[in-house]
């Protein structure tokens, strides 16, 4: 907002401006965003960081040590003083945290051994689950625990609350009633009886048995007290906009769908309570589910400085924190309709049972060879994959021609479709050499208003001589369909169909599957 301020020589104008003024400072939005600066901190020399305070979810990525789970903590500070004394121990005397937000700052710096000097104030508050070491998910996984858990009965519980059990349920198994027998310790009372320090431990009812989280799978026994944290720290306590969580390591011990469906559960969870999520990770099946504007890669350099990179793409973020893992096998294709036929082949032929096959169209078959040629022999592709280009039939003697038997793209591996091109099939069958049974099912298909028959009269008036590639018959059946926005895909499926139906597509079946293995 543009805001023009005219000066008056008059007292009322003066109080005018001053009331205008402060009306302004309170309806302006802040600036929501979190300035951390980080000096000889746990191996960092500098970092200096810019969080965004508006909802959302957010992660923090980066090889190991390069500070990630040093920043969880240090932003935790503000409103968890433990944290320093637990985390930062080992720090030294010129050891500073700086935070500020508007006009706020809040500066931390180390008195001596023992103490640290907080000057300043900083309304932020917000939930901290810490890391393997220092995290509540872990304060009670000890032998003492394990013993104490075996003298539970039945009498010292009641069902855990339904938040936790159908989330535990919907992100572990998609199955929000699988964890319907999840039991709790009743109160405190219970937990001091049997002597759990950290917490109150959840049990899960099998028939007379009854089997506590620690005896549960690893995803589950980390799961269960982050679910019962965020229950307590954010539902029960109704917390909103103005709250910031921190999860530390949040990937331990999760399979990659249970991974997808608890940054969905999170993405709820800031969308109901306008709050931000910040998770830091190693893992790729997270990151690619991120907004770039959202992912924060920590690179640090030889000099001990951390830099970190806003926004950072997802390819960009785990180039240096795993290898490529991409498509088992891409296929590269001239066009949307040849890739139609290839994805009805390896449906029909059930060719991506326990696969990944990506089809990317890249227009006209020279390009499609040329880019087959530099991903292949430059790597771009990844580790163990295979690629292969399938290209109109229409074009295989100038292919072979041009290029094969002169030796160019002699190493790659290359297929045809059984059909010249889907443009030509097209004119060979509406114009050419008219086959009755596609014409009226294709006209019936697609042209409800206007008979096939009068289409095909006004395209014979207006094409250019004898439209050989077939490429102005399709643009203009295509023009002329009743099924608008959708007609190119409705044509395709409608004509990949048809085309299969007529032709022998197992030697092409074959090549797919060659490539494949």
């Amino acid at each position: 907002t543009s805001v023009k301020l005219i000066n008056h020589s008059s007292s009322t104008a003066d109080w005018n401006y001053y009331i205008f003024v402060i009306i302004l400072n309170n309806y302006l939005p802040m600036t929501n965003i979190l300035n951390l600066q980080i000096q000889n901190l746990r191996g960092i020399k500098s970092l200096t960081i810019d969080l965004n305070l508006k909802p959302g979810i957010y992660a923090i990525t980066g090889k190991n040590a390069t500070g990630k789970s040093t920043i969880m903590a240090a932003i935790s500070t503000i409103f968890y003083r433990n944290t320093i004394h637990m985390y930062f121990q080992s720090s030294t005397a010129d050891s500073i945290i700086e935070c500020k937000c508007d006009d706020k700052v809040l500066k931390i710096t180390r008195r001596d051994e023992s103490h640290w000097n907080f000057d300043g104030d900083f309304d932020l508050h917000g939930f901290y689950e810490g890391s393997i070491i220092h995290g509540n998910r872990f304060r009670d996984t000890n032998y003492s625990a394990l013993n104490n858990a075996l003298k539970v009965t039945i009498e010292d519980l009641t069902l855990a609350d339904p938040f936790v059990k159908e989330h535990l349920g919907i992100i572990l198994q998609n199955d929000a009633k699988f964890y319907s027998s999840l039991y709790r310790l009743k109160s405190n009372n219970s937990r001091f009886k049997n002597k759990f320090k950290g917490g109150s431990p959840y049990f899960i009812k099998d028939g007379d048995e009854l089997i506590s989280q620690f005896s549960l799978s690893t995803g589950e026994n980390l799961l269960i007290p982050l679910l019962h944290s965020i229950h307590y720290q954010l539902v029960k306590k109704a917390r909103e906009a103005g709250f910031i969580v921190l999860l530390d390591e949040i990937e331990l011990a999760l399979h990659p769908q249970a991974l997808v469906r608890l940054i969905q559960f999170l993405e709820q969870m800031s969308r109901d309570r306008g709050i931000a999520i910040y998770f830091s990770t190693h893992s790729t099946d997270l990151i690619k589910h991120i907004a770039p504007a959202n992912i924060y890669y920590l690179q640090k350099h030889p000099n001990g400085s951390v830099e970190v990179v806003n926004p950072c793409y997802p390819c960009y973020a785990t180039r240096n924190i795993s290898m490529f893992d991409g498509y088992d096998l891409l296929i590269l294709v001239e066009d949307n309709l040849a890739k139609g036929i290839v994805e009805w082949v390896q449906r029909k032929y059930n060719l991506c049972k326990s696969k990944l096959i990506c089809i990317v169209p890249c227009g006209g078959w020279e390009n499609t060879l040329a880019l087959q040629s530099e991903m292949f022999h430059s790597g771009l592709l990844g580790y163990n994959k295979s690629i292969i280009s399938i290209l109109d039939g229409d074009i295989a003697d100038v292919c072979n021609e041009k290029y094969i038997r002169k030796g160019k793209y002699k190493d790659l591996n290359i297929a045809f479709t059984p059909i010249s091109s889907i443009e030509k099939f097209l004119l060979d069958k509406l114009i050419t050499n008219i086959d009755y049974k596609f014409f009226r099912e294709f006209g019936d298909s697609f042209f409800k208003k206007k008979p096939l028959e009068e289409v095909i009269n006004l395209y014979l008036t207006k094409r250019n001589g004898t439209d050989s590639s077939g490429k102005f018959l399709y643009k203009f059946l295509m023009n002329q369909s009743t099924i608008v926005g959708n007609a190119e895909q409705e044509f395709i499926i409608k004509i990949t169909e048809y085309v299969v139906s007529v032709t022998n597509v197992d030697d092409l079946a074959e090549r797919i599957s060659k490539a494949l293995n």
